[in-house]
C-alpha cells in the first residue's frame, strides 16, 4: 500500500511518498516547493493572499501527484504558521475547495512526536536522542518518555522579527532548565537550516539526502559557519554550494538558533536527521488502525 506525508511548515511544503512493504518503509517521492505561508505573520497575524496563493497551488499540484501515485492514505498537517494565524480555518477550508486536500492543524506537541517517531526509526544512535524540530516559525524539542517542548522561534520568525543574538537567546532560556536531563543524549536536528547547514559544511553543489542523513557538525563547525554566513552578502549567499537560493535570506538566523541551542544545552556536536516529521507521518498511518486519517481514491480524488 502507498501512503502519503504533506508538510505545510512556514517556510515551506514538503510532499513524500512511500510504499510498506510488511517490513519496511520504501521511499518512491519527495518534493519540496518554498510557500512560505509564514510570509508576514508576525506583523498582521495573517495569511498574506500571496501566500495562501502559492501554498493552495501547491497542494493543488501535490493532490495530482498523489493520484498519479495511486495513494491509498494520506495525512496533510499544518504546523506554527497556521496554528498561529486569525484566518488559519478559512486556509483549511479554501486547501479542501481548491486542492482537494484536507488538512490538519497539528499542535506543537504532537508535531514533536510525529518528528521524533521519524528520527528514531531511521537514525542508528549509540544513546538515546534529544531531536530538535527546527522549522521556521517554531521548534520542538522532544525526549522519550515524557519530555516535549514547543518554542515560538524559527527561521522565519526571528528572520523577520530582526532579532538579536539576545533575544533568540532569550526565547531559549526554557530549554535551559532541563539542561541536566539530558547529559547522555545525543543531540539531532531536523529541518532546511540543519540539513543546510550540513550541506554547506559538505560542499554539495547538488543537495544529496543519503550524505546529509546521520552528518555530524561539532559546535566549532556550527560556530563557523555562522560566521561564514553572517559576513557574506545575501546576494552572495544564494550561490553557496549547498544552500538553497530560497533559504540564503533566513539562513543566518537560522544558524544562530542553532549555535546557541548548543551553547544552552552545553553539546559539542549534533547530528542531522533527514527522517523527521515526513516519516513519523507515514508511520503513523501505517500503525493506524482505523481510519482517522484521510483515505485517497485516485480514480476520483474524493476523500
Amino acid at each position: 500500500m502507498k501512503y502519503a506525508a504533506i508538510d505545510i511548515g512556514t517556510n515551506s511544503c514538503r510532499l513524500f511518498i512511500a510504499e510498506f512493504d510488511g517490513k519496511r518503509m520504501i521511499p518512491l517521492y519527495k518534493d519540496l516547493k518554498t510557500t512560505r505561508i509564514g510570509q508576514g505573520l508576525n506583523d498582521t497575524g495573517l495569511i498574506k493572499p500571496e501566500a495562501l496563493s502559492r501554498t493552495l497551488a501547491c497542494l493543488t499540484d501535490y493532490h495530482q501527484i498523489l493520484v498519479d501515485w495511486g495513494v491509498a492514505k494520506y495525512q496533510a498537517i499544518a504546523t506554527s504558521a497556521v496554528r498561529e494565524a486569525i484566518n488559519g480555518q478559512d486556509f483549511v477550508q479554501q486547501a479542501a475547495a481548491h486542492s482537494r486536500i484536507k488538512v490538519d492543524i497539528i499542535s506543537g506537541e504532537a508535531e514533536a512526536r510525529l518528528s521524533y517517531q521519524g528520527v528514531v526509526k531511521g537514525l542508528s544512535l549509540k544513546h538515546p536522542p534529544l531531536v530538535v524540530d527546527l522549522g521556521g516559525g517554531s521548534m520542538e524539542f522532544i525526549c522519550e518518555p515524557d519530555f516535549v517542548l514547543s518554542i515560538p522561534l524559527g527561521a522565519v520568525r526571528a528572520t523577520e522579527l530582526n532579532m538579536s543574538a539576545a533575544e533568540i537567546s532569550r526565547h531559549l532560556d526554557p530549554i535551559q532548565e532541563f539542561q541536566h536531563r539530558f547529559g547522555e543524549h545525543q543531540l539531532v536536528f531536523t529541518g532546511g537550516t540543519a540539513s543546510s547547514l550540513a550541506a554547506i559544511k559538505l560542499g554539495l553543489a547538488t543537495f544529496e539526502p543519503s550524505l546529509v542523513h546521520g552528518c555530524r557538525l561539532s559546535r566549532t563547525e556550527i560556530d563557523d559557519l555562522y560566521e561564514l554566513l553572517a559576513r557574506t552578502p545575501l546576494s552572495k549567499r544564494r550561490g553557496l554550494p549547498g544552500l538553497q537560493p530560497e533559504r540564503a535570506d533566513i539562513i543566518v538566523a537560522g544558524a544562530l538558533i542553532v549555535k546557541t541551542t548548543l551553547a544552552k544545552l552545553d553539546k559539542t556536536e549534533l547530528y542531522i536527521s533527514e527522517n523527521d516529521l515526513l516519516q513519523g507521518i507515514i508511520w503513523s498511518l501505517i500503525e493506524a488502525d482505523s481510519t482517522d486519517f484521510a483515505d485517497f481514491s485516485g480514480n476520483n480524488g474524493q476523500r
